[in-house]
């Protein structure tokens, strides 16, 4: 996939009002305690970072050459910058494989993220094989809508957003795919921005 510099350049400025008004307090609500071995998928320009604890060891990954110089500038400015390691390269990709060894993870966090995975199917079993028995997936998603007029809007909509949005999916039920693949829901909360969103924790279960 091509990754757009000017899309990159442009996402904190498209992204601001949002962030600053409603997705900045559930990005901490979601990350704030959070500790042990943690991997976030797809960093962007580190929008979560300042919302994790110094117990929190984060391995952060982001494909796209264009948001990665970003984060790591976010990165150095915190406090305890040693917690995190950023490394260009996505979900999917083969060296991803080997990154991680089967149940060492104690979370993954997906943010705004898994509308561009290209198979989250896969991912959702590479994050199970990760996790520890009792981790956590922790998520923040917009989503399709219930409703099957507005679900409609958004499968219409969807081929040329996802063209002009570096692959983003409109129309992605994330909220339906995850509890589909194991993971057994701790809370979750629907919420409505112009589009549905979708904010919940799982846990993999222990047996």
């Amino acid at each position: 996939m091509k990754f757009s510099k000017t899309f990159g350049a442009l996402y904190d400025y498209f992204m601001f009002f949002l962030e600053k008004f409603f997705l900045k307090k559930r990005r901490a609500r979601l990350l704030t305690g959070l500790s042990g071995k943690v991997l976030e998928v797809g960093v962007g320009t580190g929008a979560n970072f300042e919302h994790y604890s110094k117990d929190a060891q984060v391995t952060g990954i982001e494909p796209s050459p264009h948001m990665l110089p970003r984060a790591l500038k976010k990165k150095e400015v915190l406090l305890f910058p040693n917690r995190f390691t950023l490394l260009h390269t996505g979900c999917g990709y083969p060296e991803m494989e080997k990154m991680f060894e089967l149940e060492s993870l104690d979370a993954v966090v997906c943010t705004l993220v898994l509308c561009t995975i290209p198979n989250p199917e896969m991912a959702m079993e590479k994050f199970m094989k990760w996790l520890k028995p009792g981790g956590k997936l922790l998520i923040l998603e917009h989503i399709r809508a219930h409703n099957h007029y507005a679900g409609k809007i958004q499968d219409t909509l969807n081929p040329a957003w996802s063209r002009v949005a570096e692959g983003c999916q409109l129309n992605r039920a994330t909220d339906k795919l995850i509890p589909e693949s194991g993971f057994r829901l701790l809370r979750q909360d629907r919420f409505f921005i112009g589009l549905p969103f979708y904010e919940a924790v799982y846990e993999k279960p222990e047996n």
